[in-house]
């Protein structure tokens, strides 16, 4: 496999379960016994969590929003952002390749946090799901967390 292009769409799959997951800790939150006005700050925290999230993973509307992730085996990857940005990047050790979900974890080039790539099914069309796994998988240019100084 010389070069692997994904192209991601919207996941309304992510994006019911990123809503899901925030409401129930909202709940969570908001029947617990505390100060009501920390509960409104955690509250609003979490809104502002699902927001990001559903901007940058199910939508793909925030700037830094990986859109387009092309995978080489002779040279490091390369993803290109909603803003048209495009960075280089290397595939960490502890992405996570499942059937139903994929998180592609990326250290780009001069950046110091990594960035993720959170991909389920519907994101893409199933040859191209069933690639990225398996070149994730079985691609030896991954690099080790140890290396990451």
């Amino acid at each position: 496999m010389a070069t692997l292009t994904i192209h991601l769409r919207p996941s309304f799959r992510l994006a019911i379960i990123l809503v899901s997951a925030h409401i129930i800790a909202i709940f969570l939150i908001y029947s617990l016994s505390f100060l009501s006005i920390l509960k409104v700050v955690i509250i609003a925290v979490l809104m502002i969590s699902l927001i990001y999230y559903l901007r940058k993973n199910a939508f793909f509307t925030a700037a830094d929003a990986i859109e387009i992730l092309v995978l080489s085996d002779e040279m490091p990857c390369q993803i290109t952002m909603h803003s048209g940005k495009s960075c280089i990047c290397y595939v960490l050790q502890d992405s996570f390749v499942a059937p139903y979900l994929t998180v592609v974890n990326l250290k780009l080039e001069g950046k110091f946090f990594p960035q993720s790539a959170v991909i389920l099914a519907d994101s893409l069309d199933v040859e191209e799901f069933r690639q990225l796994r398996i070149w994730l998988r079985w691609n030896k240019r991954i690099i080790k967390n140890k290396d990451m100084k």
